[in-house]
């Protein structure tokens, strides 16, 4: 981890010091041999800078407790509580065996690194730390329905619990969905399963099932995630599961997200995403979309246009650069899912044909329009990963134009 990332845990690790009671069970060193913190200190938002200007030996969680950490018993309690509050897994009942769901949470293995680390979520980051609980319990459902085990399960729900412990060591601002990325920012995002990864690769209970579990819960199936970039077979089952769980949670819309894992199928497992769609199927929502259907019939007919232009930028490019034929095969990827969805490039106007006033069947296209939206700005994202020279300004210029389009 950077110097950065280490400051923004440890602020975290300080601030919480200030309303509980966090103490040094050992010394603290620097690497160059200086006692910054003797064993006993009460630590407090007072010790940041003298832990902040130094290179310690141990990692600052291992050498400190804190009153009323996270237990399993409170992961349990908390899963229920988000569980019977219909914020978590609507539509479940009859599906699973909700006795062996709980079951694998409440043996879920807490050392005391890991333990310290979820309070630090708890009381610092409470959105990073409910989402983790909605993960478990969207993983456990899908592990269930797949048939794992009672020690797969174990495994799923542990893995979920500790997955985002990277984003401990990211600023919040740049996790606010509202914030636009630099590449540099970007970077860190990528590198959090890595940084979880690490953390728990010490601890031989949790790795190297666990851990790889954790590493790989941003892979996909078409290479197109990360940290890595693995693809097909190469990526877990049990990381599939968290992988889809990720990208079903927080889409609060029942159409929004069947669009979302439609347009998706190249990327996540298929037999996941019948499970995930079973599961909310029996969610009803009024909402109501933004714009008319006019409006949506002229985005519908750029989109269309676009990829047309695609075809001609690539055939004056020359298909067979490196490039060209990554962008291609993404972009025809994400065409033959549009198509998969009811979207006909040579008919765009087809789509919206029959349901003008239908508010529903408008919020259909809508959300297809913002999901591709989305697909094409991970088409540059990747770009950017793998392209850092000149050879994908194009691409990248022809991207951007796609999604101006589209938002405008």
């Amino acid at each position: 981890m950077s110097e950065d990332e280490d400051s923004i845990y440890l602020k975290s690790v300080a601030s919480l010091g200030d309303t509980h009671e966090v103490v040094t069970n050992q010394d603290i060193y620097s690497e160059t041999g200086i006692k910054l913190v003797s064993c006993g200190s009460r630590i407090d938002s007072s010790f940041y800078d003298r832990l902040i200007r130094h290179k310690l030996v141990q990692n600052p969680d291992e050498c400190m407790t804190v009153e009323g950490g996270v237990s399993t018993q409170e992961l349990l309690s908390r899963a229920r509580a988000l569980f019977e509050s219909g914020s978590a897994l609507p539509g479940i009942t009859g599906l699973v065996e909700m006795d062996r769901l709980w079951a694998a949470v409440s043996k879920i293995n807490l050392n005391n690194t890991l333990s310290f680390k979820l309070t630090v979520a708890r009381e610092k980051r409470s959105k990073l730390f409910d989402h983790s609980l909605r993960i478990m319990l969207l993983s456990l459902y899908l592990g269930l329905r797949t048939g794992l085990s009672e020690s797969e399960l174990v495994a799923l729900a542990t893995a979920a619990a500790f997955h985002d412990l990277g984003e401990l060591h990211i600023d919040p601002e740049i996790l606010d969905k509202q914030h636009a990325l630099t590449p540099g920012e970007r970077r860190h995002i990528y590198a959090h399963p890595m940084t979880a990864y690490m953390i728990l690769k010490n601890f031989p209970i949790y790795h190297p099932l666990i851990s790889t579990i954790v590493l790989e819960h941003h892979e996909y199936l078409d290479g197109s995630g990360y940290p890595v970039g693995i693809s097909g077979g190469k990526i877990g089952n049990l990381s599939q599961i968290l992988a889809i769980a990720e990208v079903a949670d927080g889409i609060q819309n029942r159409k929004r997200l069947e669009i979302v894992l439609k347009l998706n199928k190249h990327k996540l497992n298929t037999n996941l995403i019948g499970l995930v769609s079973e599961l909310f199927r029996p969610r009803t929502e009024t909402s109501d979309t933004n714009r008319n259907s006019e409006d949506i019939g002229k985005t519908i007919t750029l989109l269309a246009a676009s990829f047309n232009e695609w075809d001609e930028l690539r055939q004056a490019r020359g298909g067979d650069t490196p490039v060209v034929k990554f962008a291609n095969q993404r972009i025809q990827n994400l065409r033959h899912a549009l198509f998969d969805a009811g979207f006909n490039p040579n008919e765009p106007g087809w789509l919206i044909s029959g349901i003008e006033n239908d508010a529903e069947g408008l919020l259909d296209v809508e959300a297809l329009i913002s999901e591709s939206a989305w697909q094409l700005k991970s088409i540059a994202r990747e770009l950017d990963k793998f392209w850092t020279d000149e050879s994908g300004e194009e691409v990248k210029a022809w991207i951007g134009n796609c999604i101006q389009k589209m938002v405008n």
